[in-house]
């Protein structure tokens, strides 16, 4: 049953960061990190946004893989192929109903760090082995000096800068991501963790 539950969140949180993802996608009014980065590439590279995340995600775990197999778990597999997945399903849906409801940008680029940082919370507390993203930056931080707060920054800084260096739009969406993404996502942990030490 615990299991059970635990594989949930991984399906559940992931399912909440795709859809996060692929209403900023659809909005057009800036992007969080990863995607920003992705967005600049598919500039040059013509394969959907899907396969641009699946592949990103693959890469990075392959990359984690040979160097610190023990941040992975079935959990950090299930969430870099179903992400991708999961936002190949959203974001032609989330494009049509973009056309029908009025102030959709505004809506999506303001649900979106929500709904992102509530999906993140949820993922990582199943303790089902790191995403790829943070994967990378627990390896980075164990081979380094730096603070794995300071690794992100820089991971985060770098593929908005190179996103944007190679034609993806940074705005108001990209903006919010930043500022409120981490908060939710901790207030989501706290709340997770807190529920588990009651029940």
């Amino acid at each position: 049953m615990k299991e059970t539950k635990k594989f949930a969140q991984v399906l559940i949180g992931t399912g909440l960061i795709a859809l996060a993802i692929s209403l900023l996608i659809t909005a057009h009014q800036g992007y969080d990190t990863i995607s920003t980065f992705l967005l600049g590439i598919l500039n040059f590279v013509d394969v959907p946004f899907w396969i641009a995340s699946l592949c990103f995600n693959i890469v990075v775990l392959l990359i984690v893989a040979v160097f610190d197999r023990a941040e992975l778990g079935i959990g950090s597999f299930i969430n870099g192929i179903g992400l991708g997945l999961l936002i190949g399903i959203f974001e032609p849906v989330m494009d049509k109903v973009s056309i029908h409801l009025p102030f959709y940008p505004w809506i999506a680029i303001f649900a979106a760090p929500i709904l992102f940082g509530i999906g993140a919370g949820i993922y990582v507390s199943s303790n089902k082995g790191s995403a790829a993203l943070e994967a990378l930056t627990a390896l980075i931080y164990k081979r380094s000096k730096l603070t794995q707060k300071t690794i992100r920054i820089g991971l985060d800084s770098a593929m908005v800068l190179i996103g944007f260096a190679l034609g993806a739009s940074v705005g108001l969406g990209t903006l919010l991501c930043i500022v409120f993404i981490g908060p939710i996502f901790e207030a989501t942990m706290k709340t997770i963790a807190a529920r588990k030490k009651n029940a």
